[in-house]
């Protein structure tokens, strides 16, 4: 418990407080304040990936991760302006991440246990996995029956957000393995670069941009 309640913890409460109204007032406010925060946020996370050392024959991973990335970026801005996702659903997909990481991040701090992924994330346990499952299944369950719209079909939805959440993080730490980095930059303290604390979200978005494509 004393891991948890640490100078770093602080730093991430920080981060947050500061973070989450920077990217949630331009879903709400105004789709040219959102085309401007995004877009500034995807040119700090194509600079984090540009800055990152990895040898010449797998830099093409590196180009194609940031394509990927520039493609999420402009499908989520596109998606909010044309009205094709509504704040209202692009919000609860926010909580969706949200829950999921911080949970996953304290399940696996107070529990510890096992290591998920050790050789490609040190930090990632398996009951913080389950903890971040579990909580946030039980949160929109909640919420689902608060909002009369419970169903079994709702929580498969869930499930296939969180995979993907989960896909995004373990995407940027393979890349980040590869660079032998453990952050992918600084900007933000106690999580490191903006592609740390953006990775559930570019998982997520490329499923989202998917799937609206095809429908």
């Amino acid at each position: 418990m004393n891991n948890l309640f640490n100078k770093n913890l602080f730093l991430r409460i920080f981060s947050l407080i500061v973070f989450i109204p920077l990217m949630i007032l331009p879903i709400v406010i105004s789709n040219y304040l959102l085309f401007i925060v995004y877009i500034f946020f995807n040119s700090i996370i194509l600079y984090e990936i540009q800055l990152m050392k990895i040898k010449n024959e797998k830099k093409k991973l590196l180009f194609i991760y940031k394509i990927l990335i520039t493609y999420v970026f402009f499908m989520f801005i596109l998606l909010r302006i044309t009205g094709t996702i509504s704040y209202i659903n692009i919000l609860e997909l926010v909580i969706i991440i949200w829950l999921f990481d911080s949970f996953s991040f304290l399940g696996g701090k107070i529990i510890g246990g096992t290591k998920l992924m050790p050789s490609i994330s040190s930090g990632k346990t398996q009951s913080g996995l389950l903890v971040g499952i579990s909580v946030t299944l039980f949160s929109f369950s909640i919420y689902s029956f608060a909002i009369n719209e419970f169903s079994i079909k709702y929580l498969f939805y869930i499930c296939i957000i969180l995979f993907f959440a989960f896909l995004g993080d373990v995407i940027a730490s393979i890349i980040k393995r590869l660079s032998s980095i453990k952050d992918s930059g600084s900007i933000m303290p106690g999580h490191g670069g903006l592609l740390d604390r953006l990775d559930s979200f570019l998982g997520v978005f490329f499923f989202i941009g998917i799937l609206e494509s095809l429908s």
